[in-house]
């Protein structure tokens, strides 16, 4: 019944195709909207870890000057970071 009527308004289907191809387009905005949101926070989040290793460090390296034995938290150089290729 259904293919009757696509059959016999024709427009029907294209209508279909086009809600199709819009809710598709909806999607992989959506979906790079999201990706985007995440690695912001990914981000930040690093920043954030990184300041704080930062002062750890420092507070270390402190704790060395004034006698103690203790060796820094994190090696000088920031670690090397890879980002995850985006799906296509």
């Amino acid at each position: 019944m259904a293919d009757e009527a696509i059959h016999n308004h024709p427009d029907v289907e294209e209508q279909e195709v086009g809600a199709i191809q819009a809710l598709e387009q909806r999607i992989e905005r959506m979906e790079r909207t999201l990706e985007r949101r995440f690695e912001q926070r990914l981000d930040q989040r690093f920043e954030e870890l990184h300041t704080m290793l930062g002062a750890l460090n420092l507070r270390a390296n402190q704790n060395a000057v004034d006698g103690g034995q203790v060796q820094g938290v994190f090696p000088r150089e920031p670690p090397v970071v890879q980002r995850v290729p985006r799906r296509i």
